[in-house]
């Protein structure tokens, strides 16, 4: 068809060999791709049309509709953006649920938690106790494959010891520490948060998997800083490098909780899902310290841990 001005499906039939119904059936596809025309003076007859004003035909209506959306957001923005400072002075000065919002949708949430990132001025602390949910989520405050962070922006972030025996984790915990981020982990249990400036926390929903909570009331964020601040201080700062020392340091911390959790009577399961690590690990870890105080027995060890004063800080 491309190579004579018009002809019809009967035409082209005979011309290509191939079934009439087969031929109407292509025909269909190409008018709807704008690649043929019927002619004006006889609609039985089509001719063919470059490919390149068929993409200006099908392209332009969808370009200038995409222009006509984004002009769009862009304007609702500037109001709900001259609304936000209307919307804190208001609930700044009144108690009560104004100072929480709960968000169900996930998409809304990961688009919130981006936004507060990129409003941020001075300092993020984020602490993530589940190391599966930390691989999932680095890295953290990306959209599109770029941070939509401030470069003055510092980060701390606490993570559980287990998190550094996960290569693919510990790659990305290098790679942005030398981006004003600095890590911590931990052996004991410690709540999932992000507090933005000091000003504003977030906090999964419990009772929606793929919620969070929004918190800006002044008290609950200090107090969160403060769990937060506390979890750092005992947290042993992330390397590069694997030290045999700091190694050392991590089992030694890890089998204190252990023990700690064991006097208090926790079961073997929930003390290795609050130390996020394997009911097998954490059992090597228990024979390691019954073998240590010399302890038959749980009761034992409880006994002999208060009788020497191992668990006094």
């Amino acid at each position: 068809m491309a190579g004579v001005a018009q002809c019809s499906i009967r035409e082209i039939a005979s011309g290509t060999g191939r079934q009439q119904q087969e031929i109407e059936t292509s025909i269909v596809r190409l008018l709807r791709l704008h690649l043929v025309r019927a002619d004006s003076t006889s609609p039985a007859h089509y001719c063919a049309v470059s490919p390149e004003t068929a993409r200006v035909e099908l392209v332009g209506p969808l370009r200038r509709d995409i222009e006509r959306r984004h002009h769009e957001v862009d304007r609702i923005s500037a109001v709900l953006h001259e609304l936000t400072s209307v919307y804190r002075e208001r609930t700044a000065c009144c108690a009560g649920p104004a100072t929480v919002e709960v968000i169900t949708s996930p998409s809304q949430a990961a688009e919130l938690t981006l936004q507060l990132a990129a409003s941020c001025r001075s300092e993020i602390l984020l602490s993530e106790p589940d190391v599966s949910a930390a691989v999932a989520a680095m890295p953290y405050f990306h959209s599109g494959g770029k941070s939509v962070l401030s470069a003055d922006v510092v980060v701390r972030t606490l993570f559980p010891h287990t998190a550094r025996f996960r290569r693919d984790l510990t790659e990305r915990m290098q790679d942005q520490a030398q981006r004003n981020t600095s890590y911590r982990t931990r052996s004991d249990s410690f709540m999932p948060l992000i507090v933005f400036d000091g000003q504003v926390a977030v906090f999964p929903d419990h009772t929606r998997s793929d919620g969070i909570v929004l918190v800006r009331d002044s008290a609950v964020v200090s107090f969160a800083v403060a769990a937060f601040e506390r979890a750092w201080t005992r947290g042993i700062t992330f390397s590069t490098s694997c030290e045999r020392q700091v190694v050392d340091e991590i089992s030694e911390s890890t089998k204190r909780t252990i023990l700690r959790l064991m006097v208090q009577g926790v079961e073997d399961r929930v003390i290795a899902r609050r130390l996020n690590m394997s009911l097998r690990s954490c059992q090597r870890h228990i024979e390691v310290i019954m073998r240590r105080l010399g302890a038959k027995t749980r009761m034992h060890a409880g006994y002999l841990v208060s009788e020497r004063g191992l668990l006094k800080d």
